[in-house]
């Protein structure tokens, strides 16, 4: 009995419409599901794949908007995703990175080149051509299935105490030690896709999980039988597993390996159906447990969009109060503007003088709740690490 391959990854990430312009108009990626995460409803999940939402081609990533510190680098963590290319592709991603103002550099990992970037939340990317895996069908914002990723080809694991986690991983989750290095392990998986897992030999100080880290990677089983059978035998090591869990398009357990990571193994079925892709993020995905929640979440989460971009924009909303104020901001500028090039055309007409004036009050109203907002917003650290808000003077 063993693992079968990378199944998906979870990202913590930040403003969730800077998550969906990286993930959809940068990498071409497309959006399998809004949903919301099934521990707490107040969060926003996201999915992105390949245009089938295939397992191993499955990015996640729970958004967060507010005062949360960013997360620590370090031991316990995956400190990599590695994507796959189609080959020949690699001069057009350099291209598009460039385009999109990225900044990227270029490294050799078991004889294979890999071009390496941040992500919006500053998580490292790599992409590798391979001949592996299948044609991803999708095309998005500029890229065609000639150029369009195909999933996963790996990851890179930084561990507090690598050399108990290559043990575990090879006796336990039944992994295969393929090659190494003087500073790598290579693991390599029975899949076409999400084939191989790279272990730092190294030892890394143990990392905080916030923004700008990788929650966890999900390694794919069989069965729910297989499922049950992982769970004892990884507890009876004395690591603390997870209940058997289900989240609707497959059953899961958690459980942090000896180097601290957070594995979470995952039944390849029920997975996504290709007709209930929602690729323009306009529902709503709610798991059961949260149905009548449903009113309450719409109302309180901010309002995401999908829709091609040729530059990663920075969002500066806050929560659905911040949005409205933004985009009824921008709305008044755009007609301001319009009327503005009228005028320098012929007169205004009576109706379009007085809409004119209409709407600069309303434009100064606008960016007075806004700055009054953003000052509302402001927290301050104190030397114990408390964050407060500034109180107003009488």
């Amino acid at each position: 009995m063993k693992v079968k391959g990378i199944h998906h990854i979870s990202n913590l990430v930040g403003h969730p419409q800077n998550n969906i312009d990286y993930n959809t108009s940068l990498l071409g990626l497309r959006m399998i599901k809004k949903a919301v995460n099934f521990d707490d409803a107040y969060t926003y999940h996201f999915y992105y794949g390949n245009n089938e939402a295939d397992n191993g081609t499955i990015i996640t990533a729970f958004p967060y908007v507010g005062d949360l510190k960013e997360g620590i680098k370090g031991g316990g963590q995956v400190n990599s995703i590695y994507y796959i290319i189609p080959e020949g592709s690699s001069d057009f991603w350099k291209r598009r990175l460039n385009e999109f103002k990225v900044e990227f550099t270029e490294v050799v990992r078991f004889g294979k080149s890999h071009i390496i970037f941040l992500d919006d939340a500053g998580i490292q990317n790599e992409l590798v051509e391979d001949s592996s895996g299948k044609v991803n069908s999708y095309q998005y914002n500029g890229i065609t299935s000639k150029e369009a990723i195909k999933g996963f080809y790996g990851a890179l694991i930084h561990s507090t105490k690598p050399e108990e986690s290559k043990t575990f991983f090879e006796e336990i989750l039944g992994m295969k030690l393929l090659e190494e290095n003087t500073r790598f392990y290579r693991f390599e998986f029975e899949s076409e896709i999400g084939k191989y897992l790279d272990l730092a030999k190294k030892t890394f100080k143990r990392g905080r999980l916030s923004i700008g880290t990788v929650h966890h990677i999900a390694l794919s089983v069989d069965s729910l039988d297989d499922l049950k059978a992982f769970k004892i035998k990884v507890e009876e090591l004395g690591i603390n597993v997870s209940d058997i869990r289900n989240r609707d398009f497959f059953s899961a357990i958690y459980f942090r390996e000896p180097g601290g990571t957070i594995i979470e193994l995952s039944t390849k079925e029920p997975t996504f159906k290709i007709s209930n892709i929602d690729d323009k993020a306009e529902e709503l995905y709610l798991p059961e447990h949260f149905e009548d929640k449903r009113s309450e979440l719409e109302e309180h989460l901010i309002p995401v969009f999908v829709k091609p971009t040729k530059e990663l924009k920075v969002y500066k909303y806050k929560n659905k109060e911040e949005y409205e104020i933004y985009y009824n901001h921008d709305a008044l500028l755009k007609r301001i503007n319009e009327l503005a090039r009228i005028a320098k055309e012929r007169d205004l007409t009576e109706n379009e003088f007085n809409e004119r004036a209409e709407l600069r009050r309303r434009y100064i109203d606008s960016i007075k709740g806004g700055v009054s907002s953003l000052v509302d917003s402001i927290q301050l650290e104190d030397k114990d690490g408390n964050l407060k808000k500034i109180e107003r003077k009488n």
